[in-house]
């Protein structure tokens, strides 16, 4: 019921692979809670103790930073009255404090299903990271373990570390296995158990650059993958 609200709100039909995670609950990052947090409420403190272990989508891989909107920010959003949506189909489901959307893009399509974008709002570029949303969660499960900020990382995960995050890595990889194809969780598998950190002045990597760059053109190369265009009106 609720996504089919969203459909008609946005005149749109979300791909099967989509629908499956909804209606398995993967989406939701709110675990099924659709009323306010309380004046003595926080999601960190509520809701994620709750997922931690069996992660949605992206809860520990999407950033530092993402975060899916909830099925109340998806249903209320609110587009910027300086976007052309009359040229531009936009359909969000994720942002990050910084104000960047994560949207389906409808004017862009392989084999039925829309392209993946990030819109960054205050610089008016939107670029295509993905042909899909399977490769949009395979392109972040792969960006979270290259050049990972060491400040970020350590802001949350200060007893633990790096091999604390990587738990929580891994338990994202566990739940969302069952829903990707098994070239990409083989890859992620492989990769999430190395036991050679690469250790930068300011960054951790799983990963070169050399080998991630390869991986992002092979795996995801379609002919649009990585283009920028400007999103608000003339």
């Amino acid at each position: 019921m609720e996504l089919a609200k969203l459909e008609s709100k946005y005149k749109y039909k979300y791909s099967k692979f989509f629908k499956k995670l909804w209606d398995d609950g993967m989406i939701d990052w709110m675990d099924g809670r659709r009323t306010e947090l309380g004046s003595d409420e926080t999601w960190e403190n509520t809701i994620y103790p709750k997922i931690k272990e069996n992660p949605k989508v992206l809860l520990h891989t999407g950033g530092m930073d993402f975060e899916m909107l909830t099925y109340n920010d998806m249903l209320n959003f609110k587009f910027d009255e300086f976007w052309d949506m009359d040229k531009h189909i936009f359909i969000p489901f994720a942002k990050t404090d910084e104000g960047i959307i994560y949207a389906f893009y409808n004017n862009v399509k392989t084999d039925g299903e829309s392209a993946i974008v990030c819109i960054w709002n205050d610089m008016n570029e939107t670029e295509i990271l993905a042909k899909n949303f399977e490769d949009f969660i395979f392109r972040k499960m792969i960006e979270a373990v290259y050049d990972i900020d060491n400040d970020e990382l350590s802001g949350d995960y200060k007893e633990t570390g790096f091999e604390g995050y990587r738990k929580d890595i891994l338990n994202d990889l566990k739940t969302i296995s069952p829903y990707l194809k098994q070239e990409y969780v083989e890859i992620l598998t492989d990769i999430y158990n190395r036991e050679n950190v690469i250790k930068g002045m300011i960054s951790y990597s799983l990963l070169s650059r050399d080998e991630f760059s390869s991986l992002i053109q092979k795996e995801l190369d379609f002919e649009e993958l990585n283009a920028v265009f400007e999103h608000e009106c003339d």
